[in-house]
């Protein structure tokens, strides 16, 4: 509460704040605009039909699901649009090229994730509405409703696109992150109502409680792994000539426990859940045959295994963004430097490579077994409502401390800012003096 309070003070990070909280607010005003074209009572509640994955999405898209909102896809296609990019720029050698090129590639390469993710929102806006083909509105012409009805989700998911695309440019951050996050926080005291609904006796305030400790307790256990990091201590060879010495200066590389961050959580769950968001958006009947198999992921074994893949494997892939031990060494190398106790060369590159083993294994450990061990818990079923709690508490904590390390780097860029303005001050005064 501190760094935000001194972030509020900070006219730059002010604005920035204040931007946030509009682009969030505007995204849940449109949470309550229905969709033109469908029976508002009708798909209220047939997307209710939907189960686990109905329920997942109604969170992240800030309860517009079950409001009928326009907004009722959320930020999903943005979601598949963006892994569908990832993983064609490893794939594909162009994309990979202009990766490589610094800020203007990246320009690039965003331009064709906004058009693929425009892609996205116009297929499932289409799936959503061929699914929900019994509640289109009979009071006009029954073609002219359904293509109404597409073209209003498809702008509503492509909002949600634009905003996230705002929030990473003028907001504080990751947008998909600060989104993810405020839906979770929104979304919390519908899950303690639904766990008391669903139990009877002393279960209705005693799974209540226990769920509030366990949520708490992960996401206060979840900050502190956040903070865990190891201090790579580079030494830089200097030269001296004359009176000077020359050379670059000593630096510190921490590699942190979670240094792949959240994304792992966010795409394993989105690449999982492609089969299902296509089975059940289409289906008249989601409650039954394979649209029921799809929906109701949470009590699939499968799911689980597939989830713990994903996990390990995007993990992988985000630390190595991160962290890359074949370009750091070679850094490292090329400028005469070395770690802190250990040999300049191979030994250098062999020490960083297993350093960087060891973190990710630990980082993709945390992951796994803090998000599926509520899933064990929900085996029970008066506990059910948990299986998500630890991918909730996962994401909670690392966009706090996302946004954190944001606003602590904004406030410290200040007082830099603010020092060399009166060094200047008094320079410029003291030659005016003269």
């Amino acid at each position: 509460m501190s760094t935000l309070t001194e972030a509020y003070k900070v006219p730059g990070l002010k604005k920035k704040i204040l931007f946030t909280f509009l682009i969030v607010s505007a995204m849940y005003v449109m949470t309550l605009v229905p969709i033109p074209g469908l029976s508002h009572s009708a798909i209220c509640e047939h997307v209710r039909l939907w189960g686990d994955w109905g329920l997942m999405l109604n969170v992240i898209s800030g309860k517009a699901l079950f409001n009928g909102a326009i907004t009722s896809l959320g930020i999903y296609p943005f979601l598949v649009a963006s892994i569908a990019m990832q993983i064609a720029t490893l794939a594909v050698p162009r994309l990979r090229d202009l990766a490589m090129k610094g800020d203007e590639g990246s320009k690039v390469i965003t331009k064709i994730t906004r058009f693929v993710a425009i892609g996205m929102d116009i297929i499932y806006a289409v799936l959503f509405v061929v699914g929900a083909r019994n509640t289109v509105s009979t009071q006009i012409n029954y073609w002219l409703a359904f293509v109404i009805a597409v073209l209003c989700v498809a702008i509503g998911a492509a909002f949600c696109g634009w905003c996230i695309e705002l929030l990473n440019n003028k907001g504080l951050g990751n947008g998909i992150t600060i989104v993810l996050v405020a839906s979770i926080v929104r979304a919390l005291p519908h899950m303690f109502r639904e766990a008391a609904s669903s139990n009877e006796g002393s279960l209705r305030i005693i799974v209540p409680i226990v769920l509030a400790v366990v949520f708490l307790g992960f996401v206060i256990f979840a900050v502190f792994v956040n903070l865990g990091e190891k201090k790579l201590r580079i030494l830089f060879q200097k030269k001296t000539v004359g009176m000077k010495q020359y050379g670059m200066q000593n630096q510190v590389i921490p590699v942190k426990v979670t240094q792949a961050g959240i994304m792992p959580i966010v795409y394993a769950m989105t690449i999982n859940l492609l089969f299902a968001s296509v089975a059940v958006t289409v289906s008249s009947k989601p409650d039954q045959g394979v649209a029921l198999g799809a929906g109701e992921y949470t009590s699939n074994p499968v799911f689980i295994v597939m989830y713990v893949i994903f996990v390990s494997i995007f993990t992988y892939i985000f630390a190595m963004i991160q962290f890359n031990p074949v370009d750091i060494s070679n850094q490292i190398k090329q400028y005469g430097g070395y770690i802190q106790g250990i040999r300049p060369g191979k030994p250098t590159s062999q020490y960083l490579l297993s350093t960087y083993t060891n973190i990710n294994v630990a980082g993709a450990t945390f992951l796994i077994v803090l998000s599926v061990v509520p899933m064990l818990i929900s085996i029970a079923p008066a506990f059910r409502i948990f299986w998500h709690v630890g991918i909730m508490s996962i994401l909670v904590a690392g966009g706090l401390m996302e946004t954190k390390i944001l606003l602590d780097n904004g406030i410290k860029e200040n007082e830099e800012a603010n020092k060399q303005a009166g060094r200047d001050s008094r320079r410029k005064n003291k030659y005016s003096r003269t």
